[in-house]
């Protein structure tokens, strides 16, 4: 199973702009990771072109037509980023020009300057089965980044601060869900129930509270990554080799006296002492 990069601002990108649809945030992840590859200076400065397949851009079950890539990177030629930088202001979009090329299979993508800051602002990764982003949606494929990026500083649980967890899954402005009854109902259960259905992780929820009320989450998870199942695979797989290699060691002849003692056949006084004289032979000790 392949795997992308993604920066933990891309978790929940450019909240300030207009909102993302999924295919878009997809979109943008694959886009994230192309451009980490490339290994850029902290201080470049122009356009970066990039050559990937299409269906990388638009996901396994997408459209092989290209018809709702071509709509979401059409969008992304309209999504306007913007901020201040050592006081002055700038703005861009997230992508110039983009064109389909060999039959619709591969996309060349051309990103300006300040895209490429954007998608690389942040300092820490969540490391993604490509599988899962194509698979998940919405909030479950937000909250399996968010809990992917966790795992992989170290982290054996994590708690969000509640407001801080509606912020992640884009319903902080939402009235209905300021009852955590409500969000707990129509948006973390389900996005837990899909994640765990996927099957690379089992992830579990238990609310914090202070006195009656709601104020965190805490999110435990056991990982079932094809990382982890592959590591444990070679480390069995040294074990073995050291175990075939020690069969082997004892199958062949003792090179200690130590281990040889019990094994050597007992000479007799005579036996040795004629032993002892061929070897001397020839010698200024021979007698």
């Amino acid at each position: 199973m392949s795997e992308i990069s993604v920066r933990s601002v891309l978790l929940n990108p450019f909240q300030n702009d207009k909102p993302l649809t999924p295919a878009m945030v997809l979109s943008l992840w694959v886009i994230a990771d192309a451009v980490d590859k490339l290994k850029l200076s902290s201080g470049h400065d122009h356009t970066v072109e990039l050559t990937i397949p299409t269906s990388r851009l638009r996901g396994t079950e997408g459209r092989s037509d290209n018809a709702w890539l071509k709509v979401c990177l059409d969008r992304m030629t309209g999504l306007k980023i913007g901020g201040t930088y050592r006081g002055q202001e700038w703005g861009a979009v997230m992508l110039a020009e983009w064109r389909l090329e060999e039959g619709g299979t591969m996309a060349r993508l051309f990103l300006p300057p300040s895209a490429i800051h954007a998608l690389r602002a942040g300092d820490t990764f969540a490391k993604i089965e490509t599988h899962a982003a194509y698979r998940l949606q919405g909030h479950s494929r937000t909250l399996y980044g968010a809990l992917s990026d966790k795992k992989r500083m170290g982290n054996k649980y994590w708690v969000f601060e509640l407001d801080e967890l509606r912020y992640l899954l884009n319903v902080g402005d939402k009235k209905s869900y300021k009852r955590f009854n409500n969000f707990r109902q129509w948006v973390l259960d389900p996005a837990i129930e899909q994640i765990n259905d996927f099957g690379t992780v089992a992830v579990s929820m238990t609310p914090h509270k202070v006195g009656r009320s709601i104020v965190a989450v805490r999110f435990d998870w056991q990982w079932k990554s094809i990382s982890d199942a592959r590591e444990t695979d070679e480390e069995n797989e040294r074990v073995a080799m050291v175990r075939r290699k020690a069969d082997t060691v004892r199958d062949m002849p003792p090179l200690s006296d130590d281990l040889a003692n019990n094994e050597r056949p007992q000479l007799s006084v005579e036996e040795r002492a004629a032993i002892a004289k061929d070897a001397l032979k020839n010698t200024p000790f021979a007698r």
